[in-house]
């Protein structure tokens, strides 16, 4: 049922922004950063993860209800007005970056 948070985390991945890493672009990520509301690949999640982020997965974790609505209320597109505010995505880590460098831009 719709009412079901990991079912409400589940379907709000399949907005546009969030079919998208936050950070690196990368399709289809399998994991949400807790701390920005953000949806992000399993590189970039080991990253947070550094970070002291806290990290879930989207598949194999469970979202209470509360969580379902951070999701319903966030995700990528305002997490990026938020966040981004005018950066020009010069500074955004691309797939091709390696960790290292992914670490220092997040």
């Amino acid at each position: 049922a719709m009412s079901d948070p990991n079912s409400r985390v589940r379907e709000r991945r399949r907005k546009k922004a969030n079919r998208r890493c936050f950070d690196c672009r990368a399709r289809g990520p399998n994991y949400v950063c807790m701390d920005f509301a953000t949806f992000v690949c399993t590189d970039c999640s080991g990253v947070h993860r550094e970070f002291g982020h806290r990290v879930k997965s989207i598949n194999m974790s469970s979202f209470t209800s509360q969580e379902a609505s951070m999701f319903e209320r966030g995700g990528n597109d305002v997490a990026r007005e938020i966040w981004m505010g005018n950066w020009k995505g010069k500074l955004l880590p691309t797939i091709k970056d390696t960790d290292g460098d992914r670490l220092e831009k997040i």
